[in-house]
């Protein structure tokens, strides 16, 4: 696939998926309440092989861009986002705080591996702190804290 096919693909996975979300489930039977749950999967399964497939930033920024406007994926795709972001530019700065202000908007349940990512890339230890983001948990599990 082209890389113009590919940036057109994410941008409108990433836009199907948040049609299919923001509509009113409550209107929905149990029938079209389970389709709509099953797309929903699928396209969010889509958007992350299509994260893990790009090469260009510029599409993930565009991706990131529209849920800061419309706040509807799950923190687990935008890490993801990021974390992608961050290991085709692991020398940009503005990517670093980006991800630590995104997982400091969740309180403390990230707030220990903002930290320790804001250390190394304050010290500009780029590649220290992308070998660290990529291990960040997109999904906490409390339980077993």
């Amino acid at each position: 696939m082209s890389k113009r096919m590919m940036a057109l693909t994410l941008q409108k996975t990433v836009e199907t998926l948040h049609q299919w979300i923001d509509q009113n489930w409550s209107t929905l039977d149990q029938t079209e309440l389970k389709t709509t749950r099953e797309t929903v999967d699928s396209l969010y399964n889509k958007l992350l092989s299509e994260i893990d497939h790009t090469d260009n930033s510029d599409h993930l920024l565009e991706a990131i861009n529209y849920e800061l406007t419309h706040f509807f994926l799950p923190i687990s795709c935008v890490m993801k986002i990021y974390q992608r972001l961050i290991w085709l530019n692991p020398s940009n700065l503005f990517y670093y705080e980006w991800c630590t202000d995104y997982l400091l908007q969740y309180g403390p349940d990230w707030e220990e591996e903002a930290n320790a990512l804001i250390e190394l890339y304050m010290k500009e230890d780029f590649q220290k702190a992308c070998d660290f983001s990529q291990k960040i948990e997109q999904v906490k599990d409390f339980e077993n804290k």
